[in-house]
């Protein structure tokens, strides 16, 4: 009896814990499992350990796993160690630990239990996996190696540890050691899908895209919905260029999986990219449906429009997500960004107006803003949108220079000085502001102090063109230091030989010079490069007439004007020319 007794004892320590899960429902709210479920751990081991409880591996090893599926990963480690004083000889036990451990961020004590489990149980096939997968983390590799060939000894059907060597071989590019695994894993189980797949990632990373392709062809035709194996080969013929392959193959991953976003943005990417926008929209029509990428997908739609100059359906489908998602400023940009596309500027504004500081869009809604009053002459509240977004960023140098232009449009040319030295207090050594700075000097007729900054623009950029040709061009016009005006002028052709506006600059050089002939064969290769530009005309018309060509002179006149229609200089001369050919008849 005595033996009996000690038999049922051990019987119900092993099992009391089992027993638990299944009556416990019926302790109802204040059940223990009922606990776990509202988030508070349950103390098992207060509801099971008495004092005198019976001391077997197996009794701990499942408080240990109800303690851990609980979340009471300290208390679990408490019991698997109650587990391995009674029993040091089992391989699990020290894995399981190990586990936890590895859970906790504590990979050098995982790694001796793990070597530990091994060295008590060589022939336990799931040790060697964890310590090679553990070896690999370490960068241990010949370790890993070893570890993952003893599973394959002990396990020739495992195809894991097959996997995992190759993995570990392709990870230090040892293609052909982990092709070879592979092979060896096909020996055994010739009709293993995960083999050819694995095989096409190798061939993948050797840049073998033919072999590949037949792997992945391989494991298809042996698991026609293999997800991956499709998208892998999709990826494939994409990086290679093969886009229709790549599209029949993201195709074929849909119709097994119709709900997978990450497949149907990059068929969508792909459709933009070669300008199949139609097919492209279909794609974000079906994204669209799926409420976690409903938002972006509608804009996606609407930015399409937008490229297609499609504006009343951009317009819609910005309206649309706005209706649901009125705090979506972005989209509020973009549907503003249409109108004034659209030549809507009063809607434009008002939607641009409705966008708040704290957003990131602030900024640059201002500028649009800005831009639209500039068009219409509205030059006060131009002015006023950009300082609205100075006031938010007021560091912000662009900003100052955007705003000074807009009083330069307006004629202000004082104030427009003043905002150019507020950013240049910001930005000292920024060359387009300076540049800036030397326009508006000549334009309040400081010519020379204007000079003076273009030659500090220089010294920052010795090929800036711009600053180079304003240079010989300004001292051109006021009949100045010539030779020094040739010299910065060819100086910005050697930098841009084709640029029409330099050729023109070099031609009044030259006209200012008295050189006829050079001053008409270069102004006529300026209007050759910008034929509808009225100033360059005007100049070879006037090389025309002091080279008596009044004939030409008349003609390029006439050109100019109609170019110019406004100019009234060009206007007095042609009346002059004429006039003076009508008097020596």
């Amino acid at each position: 009896m005595k033996n009996s007794r000690k038999f049922t004892i051990t019987l119900y320590s092993s099992a009391v814990a089992l027993l638990l899960l299944t009556v416990a429902p019926a302790f109802g709210a204040g059940s223990y499992l009922q606990l776990a479920k509202n988030g508070k751990k349950p103390n098992f081991t207060k509801i099971i350990v008495k004092k005198n409880a019976p001391h077997d591996s197996y009794y701990h090893f499942t408080i240990a796993q109800m303690l851990r599926k609980s979340g009471d990963i300290s208390g679990a480690i408490v019991h698997y160690k109650e587990a391995i004083e009674i029993d040091p000889a089992s391989p699990v036990l020290y894995a399981e630990l190990a586990h936890l451990y590895l859970r906790r961020g504590d990979t050098e004590l995982a790694l001796n239990l793990l070597e530990k489990s091994r060295d008590v149980g060589p022939s336990y096939t799931p040790t060697r996996l964890f310590l090679g997968e553990i070896y690999t983390l370490l960068k241990q590799d010949k370790k890993a190696t070893k570890e993952f060939e003893e599973a394959i000894t002990l396990a020739p059907d495992n195809p894991k540890p097959y996997l995992l060597l190759a993995a570990l071989y392709s990870k230090t590019h040892d293609y052909d050691s982990a092709t070879a695994t592979l092979e060896r894993m096909m020996e055994t189980l010739p009709d293993s899908v995960m083999g050819y797949y694995y095989l096409g990632r190798v061939e993948i990373e050797r840049g073998r895209l033919d072999m590949a392709e037949k792997y992945y062809k391989k494991a298809i035709e042996r698991s026609p919905n293999f997800l991956s194996a499709h998208i892998e080969l999709a990826l494939a013929y994409e990086r290679n260029s093969m886009v229709e392959k790549a599209i029949k193959s993201y195709e074929a991953a849909l119709r097994i999986s119709p709900n997978d976003i990450a497949v149907r943005k990059q068929l969508s990417r792909i459709f933009i990219t070669q300008g199949k926008l139609d097919k492209a929209i279909e794609q974000f029509q079906r994204l669209k449906k799926q409420q976690s990428t409903k938002l972006a997908a509608s804009t996606r739609i609407g930015l399409i429009y937008f490229e297609q100059k499609n504006y009343a359906k951009a317009i819609a489908e910005f309206k649309e997500i706005l209706k649901d998602s009125p705090g979506a400023e972005k989209v509020r940009y973009y549907l503003a960004t249409v109108y004034e596309e659209n030549n809507d500027f009063e809607n434009a504004v008002l939607e641009f107006q409705k966008i708040t500081p704290s957003k990131d869009t602030f900024v640059d809604a201002k500028i649009h803003v800005a831009f639209i009053f500039e068009r219409q002459k509205r030059h006060d509240e131009a002015a006023e949108a950009i300082l609205e977004a100075i006031e938010l960023k007021n560091g912000n140098a662009e900003l100052y220079r955007l705003l000074a232009s807009i009083y330069r449009g307006a004629g202000k040319t004082s104030d427009a000085v003043k905002t150019i030295e507020t950013a240049l207090e910001l930005e000292p050594q920024n060359e387009d502001l300076l540049f800036m700075m030397g326009v508006l000097y000549d334009e309040n007729g400081d010519w020379k102090n204007s000079i003076a900054k273009m030659k500090m623009v220089i010294e920052m950029n010795p090929n800036h063109t711009n600053a180079l040709n304003y240079i010989g061009y300004t001292l051109a016009e006021r009949s100045v230091d010539l030779d020094e005006a040739e010299q910065y002028i060819k100086r910005a052709l050697v930098i841009k030989p084709d640029s029409g506006h330099i050729i023109d600059s070099l031609g009044w050089v030259y006209f200012k010079k008295g050189d006829l002939k050079q001053a008409i064969s270069t102004l006529q290769r300026a209007v050759e490069l910008l034929p509808e530009d009225g100033v360059i005309a005007e100049h070879l018309g006037d090389a025309y007439l002091k080279a008596e060509h009044k004939k030409k002179a008349i003609k390029t006149y006439e050109r100019a004007r109609e170019l110019s229609p406004d100019n009234e200089d060009l206007k007095i001369k042609l009346e002059r020319i004429k006039k003076d050919i009508k008097a020596s008849k």
